[in-house]
């Protein structure tokens, strides 16, 4: 039988005896094998290149429908595997040989998958590994890989959700991606983390520093010095994000025609971006000079780290220019208790500054620009055929944002 393979084709597709071969009319080789109990799997046939076409064909077993195999990532694999043979590699023996290591243990996949995997294709690989080594091979990195269960990653996922909600879903998303590449390579049949869900609820974040704490985070910013105090000054002023503006280079930047270009590699939603600079921000790249290729370094060879430890110095500076007190001497008066900012965090600049552009007047279509969304206030076809990149408006914008910046540092006693 040949058809497109689609969901309601799998759903339709039955027989009482026998086995029912269903091969895809798009993509030669890919086809749904039904089972009479009902069993539905994905494969793909080839022939190894170079063999000829009488050579014997052989048959690669991509999964079993819904666990976690859909038509669409069946197809996707089915691809894979074709392209893979067309490079001369033989996707069958690479399983066959897999499946003659006699232990293989999820620390050994583990290593192996940040290697082949995250490091190539994830900026941020080293969270991955250290998510790893920190809430998952504690309890599993001595077990069997195809031993680990879904009842496994339940109670993995309740012992990290009664301390960290939040943190145990992003777990879970990495245990997801981890899994579903150990069954495109073979090394299991089905993913333990098919159909769960994340066990925390999430909210989205809707804090913004009020003008008062805007002008506490920046005098604390002249307290706190190089180079998180201008680093925290550039958030404020550029509304960019805070990994983009912490690995700002010199060969970015054009100080003589007031632009930061942000490189399509470094920006988080791959769109290249040119930033206007405000006078403020060129003051202050001007007092540092260049120490190599990063502009907030502190080795000259690679960007800053260490947001956290930059962050809790911020607010013991806060604390202290505030209430006159320091983890000696702290105090327990109502208006400290009334007055003190709430947590905070350094992504809340950049919504802060997005509220205050809307508070100037700021039209939504240039703060989305200067924010560099992708998905804004214009969109459909009119974002098709809009290419203005509005830099005069979004100047005009950012200059207004830093004037009243200036007032209410000024203003703050």
């Amino acid at each position: 039988m040949r058809a497109k393979i689609t969901k309601r084709v799998v759903d339709a597709a039955l027989i009482e005896t026998g086995r029912l071969y269903v091969y895809d009319i798009e993509i030669k080789g890919f086809g749904l094998l039904v089972t009479p109990s009902g069993h539905k799997s994905y494969f793909v046939e080839y022939r190894p290149k170079g063999r000829g076409r009488n050579a014997p064909k052989r048959r690669y077993t991509i999964g079993t429908h819904g666990s976690p195999w859909t038509p669409e990532m069946a197809r996707k694999d089915a691809l894979r595997v074709l392209e893979d043979v067309s490079h001369d590699k033989d996707p069958a023996a690479g399983r066959a040989l897999a499946k003659q290591v006699p232990w293989t243990t999820f620390k050994d996949v583990t290593l192996e998958y940040v290697e082949k995997y995250a490091k190539p294709k994830q900026k941020s690989w080293r969270e991955t590994e250290r998510v790893f080594k920190r809430d998952i091979l504690p309890k599993w990195g001595n077990k069997r890989l195809e031993d680990i269960t879904r009842s496994d990653v339940v109670a993995l996922m309740d012992g990290i959700s009664s301390r960290a909600p939040i943190m145990a879903n992003r777990v879970l998303a990495y245990l997801k991606k981890f899994f579903n590449w150990c069954c495109e390579r073979g090394y299991i049949g089905t993913s333990p983390c098919f159909g769960l869900k994340p066990p925390g609820r999430e909210h989205s974040r809707d804090r913004v520093l009020n003008d008062d704490e805007l002008a506490s985070v920046w005098k604390a910013s002249d307290t706190v010095g190089w180079p998180w105090g201008p680093l925290v000054k550039l958030l404020i002023l550029t509304a960019q994000r805070r990994n983009e503006v912490a690995g700002m280079r010199w060969d970015e930047l054009d100080l003589e025609k007031k632009t930061w270009s942000l490189p399509q590699g470094r920006a988080k939603n791959k769109n290249a971006h040119v930033i206007p600079l405000v006078q403020t921000a060129i003051d202050i790249l001007k007092e540092f000079p260049p120490t190599g290729e990063f502009v907030f370094t502190t080795t000259g060879r690679t960007p800053v780290s260490g947001f956290s430890k930059a962050k809790k110095v911020l607010n013991e500076t806060i604390k202290a220019a505030l209430y006159g007190v320091t983890d000696d001497a702290p105090i327990n008066s109502t208006d400290h208790e009334k007055n003190e900012m709430s947590g905070w965090t350094f992504h809340d600049l950049r919504r802060t500054a997005t509220t205050g552009l809307a508070r100037l007047g700021v039209a939504p279509h240039i703060a989305d620009a200067i924010l560099n969304h992708k998905s804004g206030t214009i969109s459909g076809v009119a974002a098709v055929y809009n290419r203005h990149s509005y830099i005069d408006e979004r100047r005009d914008g950012l200059a207004r944002w830093e004037r009243h910046i200036l007032d209410v540092v000024s203003e703050q006693k």
